[in-house]
């Protein structure tokens, strides 16, 4: 893949031109992205919302009928459910990792294989999380392990 970046004060507006042979999954995927860069997620921390680009967004999980978010730096509360939360970031790196949990694939470091079919996805921040067995199918296939 090759990118080019014309920066000059003589463009009005900014454009992105794609060009390629065919427009493929990872395409549409990407050209998705770019269309909602501007999402954000609402997590509060010591009464204050806070916005979050779901690119800074290591994972979600469920405790106790709550719903916490994690970045590199911060653990966050927000009102929406994990099935919301699915349903919203379906278009990026997200997928569903145990009942409890969806992680973001762009934040995998390393995947292994542990005891009963599961997988424990070491993430960029060095925690540790368990792929359960039901699930571990779907990220072979978005990996194409």
């Amino acid at each position: 893949m090759k990118i080019t970046i014309d920066e000059s004060s003589d463009n009005k507006e900014t454009e992105i031109v794609i060009k390629c042979s065919a427009l493929d999954d990872n395409l549409k995927r990407l050209i998705e992205i770019i269309k909602n860069s501007d999402e954000r997620i609402i997590g509060i921390i010591n009464g204050t919302s806070n916005l979050i680009s779901p690119t800074d967004i290591y994972y979600f999980e469920s405790v106790d009928k709550k719903t916490f978010i994690y970045t590199e730096t911060q653990v966050l509360e927000t009102s929406m459910r994990l099935y919301e939360i699915e349903e919203k970031l379906s278009k990026y790196d997200f997928f569903r990792a145990s009942k409890s949990t969806i992680i973001n694939i762009s934040k995998i470091k390393k995947l292994s294989p542990k005891f009963n079919g599961r997988l424990d996805a070491l993430l960029e921040n060095g925690e540790k999380l368990i792929i359960s067995r039901q699930y571990v199918p779907v990220i072979k296939e978005i990996l194409d392990l």
